[in-house]
C-alpha cells in the first residue's frame, strides 16, 4: 500500500476517556495482544500522519503502552469534562503548515489502516472539504470519526467543548461535508456486550 498523502496531514488520537459505562479504560483494553491506543496510532503512523495522543484518565499507563511510538503526547487535565476538552487540547498542539487535522477515537477496534486510507485519499481530493466516515445502523445512515477537519477550521477546534465533541462543527460546516463509507468503523467499545465482541475477535483473528 503506497502512503496516501498529498498533503500533511495531522492526527489527534483521543484516548483521555474514562469509560465510565465500560467500567475501565477503554484505551488500556488488549485486541491481539496490543492495547487499542497502540493499535490506533500504529496505524496512523503507518500512513505517514503526524500523530498527536491526548491522555487523561489513567494517563500514566496510557502514555507507557505508546512508548517508542514516534508520536507526540499531550495531557488534558480537563478530561472528565468531555471529548471536546481533548480535541482542543490536541488541536492546540498542531503546527502551523498542515493542511488538516484527522480525529480519531482508540475505541473503534474493527479500523484497518486500508480504511484509513480511503479516508485520507478522499481528503486529498478536496482538502477545502470536511470528510466524515458513515455506515448503516438500524438500516439509518449515520456519520461520525475518524473525520478529517480542513487546515481553517483547526482555529475552531481549539474552542470545542463538551461530550459532543466536534459533532457541531460537522453540523454547522453540513454544506462542505462529504461522506466516506466505512463499516468497521460502526464498531467500537461502550458497553460490556461491545467487549464480548472484541475478546471474541481477538482470539480468532489475526492482528492488522
Amino acid at each position: 500500500m503506497q502512503n496516501p498523502q498529498k498533503h500533511k496531514l495531522a492526527a489527534i488520537l483521543l484516548a483521555a476517556g474514562p469509560s465510565s459505562r465500560l467500567g475501565r479504560p477503554k484505551q488500556l483494553l488488549e485486541f491481539n495482544g496490543e492495547t487499542l491506543v497502540r493499535r490506533a496510532a500504529r496505524l496512523l503512523l503507518e500512513l505517514g500522519l503526524k500523530v498527536i495522543a491526548v491522555t487523561g484518565a489513567e494517563s500514566v499507563k496510557v502514555e507507557k503502552s505508546l512508548k517508542g511510538l514516534a508520536l507526540d503526547t499531550v495531557y488534558n487535565e480537563n478530561w472528565v469534562q468531555g471529548m471536546g476538552e481533548s480535541i482542543a487540547r490536541g488541536a492546540s498542539k498542531i503546527p502551523a503548515g498542515y493542511d488538516g487535522v484527522l480525529i480519531m477515537q482508540c475505541d473503534q477496534w474493527r479500523i484497518q489502516k486500508d480504511d484509513l486510507f480511503s479516508l485520507i485519499s478522499s481528503w486529498n481530493s478536496d482538502i477545502s472539504r470536511l470528510y466524515a466516515t458513515s455506515w448503516c445502523s438500524k438500516e439509518s445512515l449515520v456519520y461520525g470519526p475518524p473525520v478529517i477537519f480542513p487546515s481553517d477550521l483547526i482555529h475552531e477546534l481549539k474552542n470545542v467543548k463538551g461530550q459532543m465533541g466536534a459533532k457541531a462543527l460537522l453540523d454547522q460546516y453540513s454544506g462542505r461535508l462529504e461522506l466516506v463509507g466505512m463499516a468497521n468503523a460502526a464498531s467500537d467499545l461502550d458497553t460490556t456486550e461491545d467487549l464480548k465482541r472484541l475478546l471474541n475477535q481477538s482470539v480468532r483473528c489475526p492482528n492488522s
